[in-house]
């Protein structure tokens, strides 16, 4: 299913956000907010109700009608996920009634250090309300990667025992913090280490895409493995549908010119039209030896992340 942008705006402004190029910081306006009606056209493609649909921003809880989005979807029978920052007191305020479907939550936890004492107070208050029905994500962006605060958080609030783990990478077009080649075997290394201890608490990792195979060795893929690690060496269109029916293929080529939804008859069209458009770029992999692997010829793994292949190929391998 396709990611929807309720709303370009965000109140943060983390130095690796996958969606910097799209992300508008200062006073919300209503430009930059999808419409009932590009909502209404937009569920039209999904279909009906018990389809899970992904709600994003920016931060989608600062839709000036958020509430009424997730009441409506609710009662027209959608699974929803959203994915929220976390520092507002509409998370908490805003949730479905538990009957009308599921509703998972996935915060993104950044560094405690890097919020304000309001922002951690109201990230505080939604995860002792929330609870089970909230889990954590975490961007590896820089080293040495710093996780200890995840597995606190988890214990202390009993939040969802799962954490995303995603991986920072370039956005084709915009600045921002990201991993280099050189920094990767430390992050995986930290990986391995972090699966580990909070397997202790029960607590497990679940890879996003953009991954390698081959960043990991065997021995550590088995340790993750035995941590109950899932994992995920894949790279394909994840569409983004935000305001104005504007289309990506993810957040990373949001700079490159959108499609406009409604030119398509279906979103498979879409995703091949991006298969198309960037197929014999992914051809290649992050790495030479991509060509060659056994795992990129048989699909096991995809080469890692789009973006960093077409950062790769244009030089650009440091911190943007």
């Amino acid at each position: 299913m396709p990611n929807i942008l309720l709303t370009n705006y965000c109140n943060r402004n983390c130095p690796y956000c996958f969606a910097k190029a799209r992300v508008k910081l200062g006073t919300a306006s209503g430009q930059w907010e999808m419409s009932p009606e590009e909502l209404e056209t937009v569920l039209k493609y999904l279909g009906p109700g018990r389809g899970l649909v992904s709600l994003l921003g920016g931060e989608p809880t600062l839709h000036s009608r958020y509430p009424d989005i997730v009441r409506s979807l609710a009662e027209r029978g959608y699974d929803m996920k959203l994915f929220t920052n976390g520092t507002t007191p509409e998370l908490r305020r805003s949730l479905p009634p538990a009957s009308r479907g599921l509703f998972t939550i996935i915060l993104n936890l950044n560094h405690p250090d890097t919020y304000t004492s309001q922002e951690w107070a109201q990230i505080e208050a939604n995860c002792r309300c929330l609870g089970g029905r909230l889990g954590l994500s975490f961007n590896v962006f820089t080293t040495p990667v710093s996780w200890e605060y995840l597995r606190e958080a988890i214990v202390t609030w009993k939040l969802s025992s799962v954490i995303r783990i995603g991986l920072a990478q370039p956005i084709h077009g915009t600045p921002n913090t990201f991993l280099t080649e050189a920094q990767m075997d430390e992050a995986c290394q930290a990986l391995v280490a972090m699966a580990e201890a909070v397997a202790r608490d029960g607590i497990s990792l679940g890879f996003d895409c953009g991954f390698r195979l081959c960043m990991f060795s065997p021995e550590q893929r088995g340790t993750l493995a035995e941590c109950g690690t899932r994992f995920l060496f894949d790279c394909k269109p994840i569409l983004d549908i935000g305001p104005e029916l504007a289309v990506w293929r993810c957040f990373p080529f949001s700079n490159e010119p959108p499609v406009k939804l409604t030119d398509f008859g279906s979103l498979r069209q879409i995703e091949e039209h991006f298969d198309r458009r960037w197929g014999p770029e992914q051809a290649r992999g992050n790495t030479p030896s991509c060509g060659s692997c056994h795992n990129r010829r048989t699909g096991t793994c995809r080469g890692g992340c789009l973006s960093r292949t077409v950062s790769l190929s244009r030089g650009g391998d440091g911190h943007a």
